[in-house]
């Protein structure tokens, strides 16, 4: 008797008979939000693995990137249809996406590409991931996230390993050069800042595809109307910007936005410094390229600053 009042007092509340709360615990959520992090850096770190390819097959900036988020804006599209999500958001959620990915986006990669052409790419990469720093900082004065010992060691730690990965040369160094890395890491941090404030509203399959979309229309505008886009593209070419379109921008942005929901900002963005890591150990796997020891240890800190990471309750 009193087993069946047991399972009807369970049918009555609508949940199945062993699991009384599908939702995960915060620890789950935290553990599951670095996974997903994990697996955008991993994914935004093989993209410069598919732009080598592309650059080999002689795609220019300009074709690569307007065709990145065609592709992958019509992808989201697909997935957003065969979901059946709701495309609906608010007017001013819609301009915020469409900064995202304007601002976000080509702003960003315009510096990036720009501190790459005048300065070595280890300062570029050096420069960029100063970004871990100024979103902690922002996040704390934007959103009161608290700055705790585990998040100060693990920045520093992973800025020191960052250091030994990619290594540094200051010879004859571009000041315009370290302005357009700076600014890069700048943006890329307020695109952060600013992405957190809507995953709360707006689930990550539509986030990603307001962002991709508005991406796409300015990259296609500006590569069309200079005339530097050339469809004139090889078999490796097409599977290279495949590649950064469906794996470093499809899932590398929906996970991001999933993982940046579950953990905020100021860990996404440390945990983040894994990315090239990724980009190293692929090159030498696939291109056979140099891994030295110093980059090995380098490794090593990022590595042991995720871990101690996840030390941290708040």
């Amino acid at each position: 008797m009193e087993n069946s009042q047991q399972l009807e007092s369970t049918k009555n509340s609508g949940l199945p008979n062993e699991v009384s709360c599908s939702r995960p615990g915060p620890e789950r959520q935290k553990m599951l939000g670095t996974v997903l992090i994990l697996i955008s850096a991993t994914a935004f770190g093989f993209m410069a693995i598919f732009a080598k390819y592309a650059y080999s097959a002689k795609l220019n900036i300009q074709t690569m990137l307007s065709l990145r988020f065609l592709i992958a804006s019509s992808v989201m599209w697909m997935v957003v249809f065969i979901k059946k999500e709701d495309p609906r958001v608010e007017r001013k959620q819609l301009l915020a996406l469409a900064g995202l990915g304007a601002m976000g986006y080509g702003l960003m990669s315009t510096f990036f590409f720009s501190a790459v052409e005048l300065i070595p790419a280890s300062i570029t990469a050096i420069l960029l991931y100063t970004y871990p720093v100024i979103v902690t900082v922002l996040s704390a004065w934007v959103y009161k996230e608290a700055i705790t010992r585990y998040k100060i060691i693990s920045l520093i730690i992973s800025s020191i390993g960052l250091v030994m990965v990619v290594g540094v040369i200051f010879d004859g160094l571009n000041f315009l050069g370290v302005f357009y890395g700076g600014m890069a890491a700048v943006v890329y941090s307020l695109y952060i800042i600013f992405s957190n404030k809507l995953v709360g509203k707006i689930s990550p399959v539509m986030m990603a595809t307001y962002v991709m979309t508005a991406a796409a229309v300015v990259f296609n505008i500006v590569g069309w109307s200079t005339g530097k886009i050339n469809l004139n593209i090889s078999v490796q070419g097409w599977l290279a910007v495949l590649g950064i379109a469906v794996i470093s921008s499809v899932i590398a942005i929906l996970t991001f936005f999933q993982g940046l929901k579950l953990v905020g900002p100021s860990k996404t963005s440390i945990i983040s410094t894994i990315e090239p890591v990724i980009t190293i150990l692929a090159a030498y796997f696939l291109f056979s390229e140099k891994l030295t020891l110093m980059q090995t240890a380098g490794a090593g800190l990022i590595i042991a600053a995720i871990v101690l990471l996840q030390r941290d309750k708040r």
